[in-house]
């Protein structure tokens, strides 16, 4: 499935999670948490979407670590994002925005989530489980 097809479906599976009406409500490019509103139990929500509709199980704190296999004490020292842990976010969830920055915290982080980060780390996932 291409990263479209996987944003629209993600897309579509979040509306009733904040009671909005049409996609267009839902950009892929806002973050979940500061411009849409999310809070832990959306996400406990919306890790169970993901899981039922796509199949792709995320752990706790794998969000933090754009699901890669990377843990995140590779990625933070001292609780702030190392250089090559943003190099590794940035080549894991490509966005023009440089939002990904040597010396985030974990919290600006996971508040930084989009949908578009979500679809990615589904169809990397999905690759990996189908080879």
């Amino acid at each position: 499935m291409d990263i479209v097809a996987i944003e629209q479906r993600l897309q579509e599976a979040l509306l009733p999670v904040f009671g909005l009406d049409s996609v267009e409500e839902l950009p892929v490019d806002a973050s979940l948490v500061n411009d849409i509103g999310a809070d832990s139990l959306d996400f406990v929500e919306i890790t169970y979407l993901i899981e039922r509709d796509f199949g792709v199980v995320l752990k706790p704190g794998e969000l933090v670590a754009a699901g890669t296999a990377i843990d995140t004490e590779d990625f933070f020292v001292e609780s702030r994002l190392t250089e090559a842990g943003a190099a590794a976010l940035r080549q894991q969830l490509p966005d023009d925005s440089g939002r990904f920055v040597a010396g985030m915290s974990k919290i600006e982080l996971f508040r930084s989530i989009t949908v578009r980060d979500l679809a990615n780390i589904i169809r990397r996932r999905g690759a990996m489980a189908a080879s």
